[in-house]
């Protein structure tokens, strides 16, 4: 999930070191902007208590496979007994490749041998699903309104342009149909665990991410052609995912709601919005790929689709944080919420809120002069600081093309007035979570008791 807006993987040993020197002795985080997972997943695997929201659904799949996963996936009712040699080399192969450039981040001390092992069961129905996909000739939801081959895939923009979606090629799209009607097919006849499919579902997620035929998001696409990663065969890999760790919090709801479900946490996280861009429309198919499992009617969904980019009006969610009118009031009140000591909030200097649309040629410091003020607020902080990433990264040996990546982001930290504590009721469910009926899928998830984690372990045993 590299190419996710506001991805921070980049930036997670500085923010570490941040939380080292300014916060000694800080052992649990919550990050209720969660998208990828990769802050909660990097202090997860270090050992930290956690917890994760977003609004979007995939990201809560991707936080039940990455922080919830505490024991070895068994899949005994879907693993097959022959071995599929030729692609289990494969999945080893990718593994260790995915191991060796972000090993270090998400599973530190662990080999590749040591998690392929860990994950050998999960390799063994990937490898069937693989077959599966490869191998299915039936077009079905993906190919149908997601392609230029598609009969349910035509649109007409409000510019008058007209032409079909084209967000995969002919073969990823079968291949996907494939896949995901298989899922679906195991979840309804209860052959999955609800851990299992979240594990297989990520792998599918961040598959699409790299095949598809768009630039970053899934607002649009290449209308004209297919790009040469959109040309590559769809294949499923082993996600980097710890058996051992703690199991976090997660929640799949508005920011502000989850901030006072939360548990108790040392640091509040926060890395919001700083456009007008709407993430559920930006990630959308992402979205819809997550539910799929779970919609008790397909094609009620799939009738509904419209606009050019083909998502559903009424599978959707607007964040106050995507308006420059509603920023800083929300911001306040999510830091009102939350029972944390301290709040930790990364800022993106460049083209945002304040100077997305400035005729200027270089960015205005409006939005950091705003967030200064409210973190200078005595009413919400006792003290506060405002550090360049740059300041943070003098202790660090330089590193090639990150300077101009750190020049304009900030770390905001404030400590906390005392807070009487949580009320931890569960965040209210999202209202397109309600309309299709997955508020028991896509909910809040409180994390297992010691007691809970040590029968999981056995069983698992």
């Amino acid at each position: 999930m590299e190419k996710y807006l506001g991805n921070k993987s980049s930036l997670l040993p500085l923010i570490d070191r941040f939380f080292e020197d300014r916060i000694p002795g800080a052992t649990q985080l919550s990050d209720v902007f969660a998208g990828t997972n990769n802050v909660s997943r990097y202090f997860r695997s270090r050992g930290w208590a956690t917890a994760a929201c977003d609004a979007n659904r995939f990201s809560y799949v991707l936080a039940q496979a990455y922080l919830c996963t505490n024991a070895i996936p068994m899949f005994q009712s879907v693993r097959t007994a022959n071995k599929d040699a030729f692609r289990l080399t494969r999945l080893q192969s990718e593994l260790s490749r995915s191991i060796a450039k972000f090993g270090s981040l998400y599973l530190p001390n662990h080999s590749a041998d040591q998690v392929f092992q860990d994950l050998k069961h999960l390799a063994n129905v990937l490898a069937n699903l693989q077959n599966i996909g490869e191998n299915n000739t039936k077009p079905g939801v993906i190919s149908e309104c997601f392609t230029q081959w598609g009969s349910r895939a035509a649109y007409a923009s409000r510019r008058g342009s007209e032409g079909f979606r084209n967000y995969f090629s002919k073969e990823n799209a079968l291949f996907l149909d494939g896949v995901l009607s298989t899922l679906r097919a195991w979840w309804r006849e209860a052959r999955l665990t609800r851990n299992e499919l979240f594990l297989l579902l990520t792998s599918v997620i961040e598959e699409v991410t790299i095949t598809a035929n768009v630039n970053g998001t899934f607002h649009d696409f290449n209308r004209d052609r297919l790009w040469p990663n959109a040309n590559q065969a769809f294949l499923l890999r082993l996600p980097l995912v710890s058996c051992s760790s703690p199991v976090a919090e997660v929640a799949n709801a508005n920011a502000v709601d989850a901030a006072s479900a939360f548990a108790k946490h040392d640091i509040c996280y926060l890395d919001p919005p700083y456009n007008f861009r709407q993430y559920s429309a930006y990630y959308h198919l992402l979205n819809f790929i997550a539910a799929y499992p779970f919609l008790e009617d397909i094609e009620l969904y799939v009738a509904g689709l419209t606009h050019v980019r083909g998502q559903h009006p009424e599978d959707d969610f607007t964040s106050d944080f995507c308006f420059k009118t509603r920023f800083i009031d929300s911001l306040r009140k999510l830091i009102e919420s939350t029972d944390a000591a301290h709040v930790v909030l990364s800022y993106y200097g460049g083209r945002n809120h304040w100077n997305h649309w400035a005729s200027v040629e270089e960015p205005t410091d409006q939005g950091l002069r705003e967030l200064k003020t409210l973190f200078e607020d005595t009413g919400l902080f006792s003290r506060c600081e405002v550090v360049p990433a740059l300041e943070v990264r003098k202790n660090y040996q330089s590193r090639v093309g990150e300077q101009k990546e750190l020049v304009n982001e900030y770390l905001f930290h404030g400590v906390r007035r005392a807070q009487s504590g949580s009320q931890l009721r569960p965040p209210a469910p999202l209202a397109a979570n309600v309309r299709w009926g997955l508020i028991d899928e896509f909910c809040h998830t409180a994390p297992l008791r010691q007691d809970e984690i040590d029968q999981v372990a056995r069983t698992a045993g």
